[in-house]
């Protein structure tokens, strides 16, 4: 049978057909009168080559083949009014997937505190984490709908990638413990004197504090530049290069004990914002609106 010709509203006359056993209260069921709702039964007889129904002394009793549809058409039914109820998400017992693209660092920061509160409010929701290095990878992410959200350096909102601010973060200098350069703490000359490990997820050569301590007529000397932050603690504490990093990531890895110091940067660096994206073909989706919820609490929770 060629599915494209079937009219696809003769799978709910057969489904009230097989509940009731009763033409007329199958047609009430469905909103059909008797004789309307007996040529649907006809066409049902002639496209499936099978009665379907027959009479008999007690009613409408089912034939094989009707019992054999009767399960899939009523699952079928079920899943398209599922799909269609606008308000039908409950997190504390939906089982679905997410695929959100994340920056190294929204990972680091967010992974940990949001998987500890789907465990308790949506232990049905599982996440599949893409790694993400540029902004303009967001944007393809969201426009292929590999990913349903990105969190990272927000992108210029547009039509149809709509941003939602999570967070600002800040800077932390980062050296060896017992760093004889930083044994009376950090100034400028020898923040500047020291050789340093850079992280630049995107590659895009000098960085921030290069920049700005190009405005000063200074010049660091930049030995390893890295794409990736989480190695940078683990490197710098068994060197003499240091790092800047953001703060947030700076003090957990202390907090660790990777074997590091936290050091406020000589040099003035503007903070940076972290910002949750989306497509917005997904803006009134209900179950991603309530991950959009639920990642941004946890952002303002950090």
């Amino acid at each position: 049978m060629d599915i494209g010709s079937f009219d696809l509203n003769l799978l709910k006359a057969f489904d009230a057909l097989y509940a009731e056993r009763h033409v007329t209260r199958a047609g009430l069921r469905i909103g059909l009168s008797q004789s309307a709702m007996s040529g649907t039964l006809t066409r049902l007889r002639e496209l499936l080559a099978d009665e379907l129904f027959v009479r008999t002394p007690s009613g409408m009793r089912p034939t094989a083949r009707a019992d054999d549809l009767a399960g899939p058409v009523a699952d079928a039914l079920r899943l398209v009014r599922g799909a269609l109820q606008a308000d039908g998400f409950e997190p504390a017992t939906a089982e679905r997937a997410f695929t959100v693209a994340m920056s190294d660092y929204a990972a680091f920061v967010l992974l940990p505190p949001l998987l500890a509160r789907l465990g308790v409010e949506a232990p049905g929701i599982d996440l599949r984490v893409r790694g993400m290095f540029g902004r303009g990878e967001a944007v393809e992410l969201l426009d292929s709908g590999e990913a349903n959200l990105a969190v990272g350096v927000p992108v210029e909102a547009s039509a149809r990638i709509l941003t939602r601010p999570l967070l600002r973060e800040g800077f932390a200098c980062i050296a060896r413990r017992g760093h004889p350069a930083f044994a009376a703490g950090v100034n400028l000359e020898t923040f500047v004197a020291v050789p340093h490990l850079l992280v630049s997820p995107e590659g895009d050569g000098p960085g921030l504090v290069d920049r700005k301590l190009a405005e000063l007529g200074l010049k660091r000397r930049v030995v390893l530049s890295l794409p990736q932050f989480l190695v940078a603690p683990f490197i710098v504490a068994e060197s003499d290069l240091v790092a800047t990093l953001a703060v947030r990531v700076a003090r957990r890895c202390a907090d660790f004990g990777v074997g590091i110091t936290v050091h406020e940067p000589p040099v003035v660096l503007p903070d940076w914002p972290l910002a949750l994206m989306w497509h917005r073909r997904a803006d009134a989706h209900p179950a991603t609106a309530w991950l959009r919820d639920v990642i941004a609490e946890v952002a303002a929770a950090v």
